[in-house]
């Protein structure tokens, strides 16, 4: 790829590179397509219903009707259906749906408020490129903004992966672009564990994520494409077109 090309930046490209260069060559050079999972359609019916049920434009139906019951509604109104295996994993899934909502509807209802913004796009620049993304929630309070984000994967460990750790500083950078100085925190919501973990970005992490993001985008530009043998890889959609996997397949029938 040519510097003469210019592409955009999101969280999602950077993640997804350094997991596995060779990963977002085929998704983002190659134009290959990827599988639908049963955990993004998953995930992203929660995300759709949180949208909707704290939504600055839809408040008047959280008030006008009993909020439980609406929450409900969202959720059979934006089921996303599409991955499973057969109906009793799609059954099973969304009443764990449900069941992650409920548990947080009685964590957050009595402290009720509508979003300042719900799905909060933003394109700003970026060490010379475009960075994209989406913000779940922007919640206000008095002149400071509490930027939210939600997370319904199982895990959630006592530290932090590389690309987990950039996320709350793009997120802050966005921020900052959008609505000044004045993000009091970044707030990652794990629905299935019902823990809240909160981030304060200071301005050194914000340097050293940008030299690093800054490195992968040369990396890409020179047309690494390196694969990184992991856990991940024999879910992935990919692994019929990638040597390095076959190779520690062959090795592990060899022993």
């Amino acid at each position: 790829m040519g510097k003469s090309e210019k592409f955009y930046l999101s969280y999602s490209k950077i993640s997804t590179y350094i997991k596995c260069p060779l990963r977002y060559k085929f998704i983002y050079v190659d134009n290959l397509e990827t599988e639908i999972k049963p955990y993004f359609s998953f995930g992203n019916s929660i995300h759709k219903v949180l949208e909707k049920f704290y939504s600055p434009e839809e408040n008047f139906k959280v008030l006008k009707k009993d909020p439980y019951k609406y929450l409900l509604e969202l959720l059979d109104k934006h089921w996303i259906s599409a991955g499973y295996k057969n109906v009793q994993e799609e059954l099973s899934a969304k009443n764990k749906a449900k069941e992650i909502l409920i548990a947080y509807y009685r964590e957050n209802i009595f402290g009720f408020e509508p979003a300042f913004e719900v799905e909060s796009e933003f394109s700003i620049p970026f060490l010379g490129l475009d960075l994209k993304g989406r913000l779940d929630r922007v919640d206000k309070v008095n002149k400071d903004f509490i930027i939210i984000d939600y997370k319904t994967n199982n895990f959630l460990s006592d530290s932090f992966r590389e690309d987990e750790i950039l996320q709350p500083v793009i997120y802050k950078i966005a921020g900052d672009y959008k609505y000044g100085k004045n993000i009091k925190e970044i707030s990652f919501h794990y629905l299935r564990k019902g823990k809240k973990v909160n981030f304060e970005v200071r301005s050194y992490l914000i340097e050293k994520s940008k030299k690093r993001i800054g490195e992968i985008v040369e990396n890409i530009y020179k047309g690494y494409f390196q694969p990184n043998v992991n856990k991940s890889c024999s879910t992935c959609e990919f692994k019929d077109r990638c040597e390095a996997y076959a190779l520690v397949q062959l090795s592990r029938k060899s022993l």
